[in-house]
């Protein structure tokens, strides 16, 4: 495969990866560019993981895009030491509301307790390879990410619905699609819902992200085909819906209203999901 087949293959996955640590899909097209044209001049001889190279490559740029207009924070290794051990179980948990939460607080984040977060437990990326890119060691790498996560759990944000009580939602929210039912979807949507997406969920030139009632219905009517192969399941143990095995709706329903909603496409984010049902 030439260089740039190598690159297209890779692009969908790392307009995701700017998408999430920067939080603008115009931003992150601009990175993804800018990694392009360091790609096509690089010597590929010195690239042993393309992969590696290029995530390592956009998350600098997104850390450097970033920093610009914000104080450079203290070094990792100066951060206090964070109480206690990494849960394992917490993690999980906390990755599957990540996407939710992080639309509450990711300007509360420095630029690497963003990157630290959304690349290990958005994108299962090791904390050895997050240490790499950020330029320090592992250890503060798991400490970026657990402060990050603090701050998560710290958030001032309502409270999501408990389970039993979202999962109605969702299901009214699925059956008005498959209908066309706009009423039934307007009547589940908070009037600022916002939907984000994996580049991969959405078609080509389509937006990552977009804001508004109106603009979820008009989507969700556009989607009906998808809607109508559609299957409620559970995602890390909330209620969610998934299209076959490539496509999963990740939901937050605080008040009885879905408040957000992540379409999972890439397939490094949808190996971390844990989808039954």
């Amino acid at each position: 495969m030439d260089r740039n087949g190598v690159f297209q293959r890779e692009r969908p996955r790392l307009l995701a990866v700017a998408f999430r640590v920067l939080g603008s899909e115009a931003d992150a097209q601009d990175v993804v560019q800018e990694a392009w044209e360091r790609y096509a001049a690089a010597d590929l001889a010195e690239i042993r993981n393309t992969q590696a190279w290029l995530t390592t490559v956009v998350t600098r740029l997104c850390l450097d895009f970033l920093r610009r207009d914000r104080e450079v924070p203290r070094r990792p290794e100066e951060l206090p030491a964070v109480d206690g051990g990494e849960d394992p179980q917490e993690v999980v948990a906390l990755a599957g509301e990540l996407t939710s939460a992080m639309v509450v607080v990711v300007e509360e984040l420095t630029p690497p307790q963003r990157v630290a977060l959304i690349l290990h437990d958005v994108f299962g990326v090791p904390f050895e390879e997050v240490a790499r890119v950020l330029d320090t060691s592992p250890a503060s790498a798991k400490k970026l990410a657990s402060r990050a996560r603090g701050r998560l759990r710290r958030a001032d944000a309502p409270e999501d619905d408990e389970p039993r009580r979202a999962r109605p939602v969702v299901e009214a929210f699925l059956r008005a699609a498959r209908q066309g039912d706009l009423d039934g979807l307007v009547a589940v949507l908070h009037p600022d819902v916002v939907r984000t997406a994996d580049p991969q969920a959405v078609p080509a030139g389509a937006a990552q992200r977009i804001r508004g009632a109106r603009e979820v219905v008009a989507e969700t009517r556009a989607l009906r085909d998808n809607a109508r192969r559609a299957r409620l399941v559970t995602v890390d143990g909330r209620p969610g819906i998934a299209v076959g095995s490539r496509l999963a709706l990740v939901f937050r329903v605080v008040g009885g209203l879905i408040v957000h909603y992540d379409v999972v496409a890439d397939p490094r984010r949808l190996d971390l999901l844990r989808i039954e049902g």
